[in-house]
């Protein structure tokens, strides 16, 4: 099931966050691990702007979290973690259709993230659900501005891509 967090269950969401990069260090990027999770701060504001959505396992306990941003007045998938005992059962997808179904009730058409281009679980994993790498050259300054923070945080540019899915339901 998706949902809205519970305000108690906004504790558990860094922590999930950080159990599902583990497998990150599988394909050589630490990286991934040493960057800090989602604030505690930013989690609530998304709550509060109704932009934050967990998964939930059958017992009712989180599994899994989206939280959408709205750079440059786009709609970005910020941060999408299931861990990984529950990965392969729908959450994932589950909870990017629930974030677009949310985006598109704020109007927007298109659902953007970054990702890692050749990880698996990343771009090959968004491609199977709609989204398609946008050229670099298209990216608009708000794109541009958020590559480069995510730089700052070590994420080696060479490997990342930008992509969107198209909200219409026609993917």
């Amino acid at each position: 099931m998706i949902r809205p967090p519970h305000p108690h269950e906004i504790d558990l969401l860094p922590q999930i966050e950080n159990m599902a990069d583990l497998r990150y260090r599988k394909v050589g990027l630490q990286c991934v691990l040493d960057m800090p999770p989602h604030s505690i701060a930013s989690l609530e504001e998304g709550w509060r702007n109704s932009r934050l959505l967990v998964a939930v396992s059958p017992l009712g306990h989180p599994v899994g979290f989206a939280l959408m941003k709205l750079p440059g007045n786009t709609a970005w998938l910020d941060q999408l973690s299931v861990l990984d005992r529950w990965q392969g059962h729908g959450y994932g997808s589950a909870l990017i259709d629930r974030t677009g179904e949310a985006a598109r009730a704020l109007g927007y058409d298109w659902l953007h993230l970054s990702t890692y281009r050749n990880v698996p679980w990343n771009a090959p994993f968004y491609a199977r659900r709609g989204f398609k790498e946008l050229p670099r050259g298209d990216w608009p300054h708000a794109f541009r501005l958020q590559f480069m923070q995510e730089n700052s945080h070590g994420h080696p540019p060479w490997r990342r891509t930008i992509m969107r899915r198209l909200l219409s339901g026609d993917r």
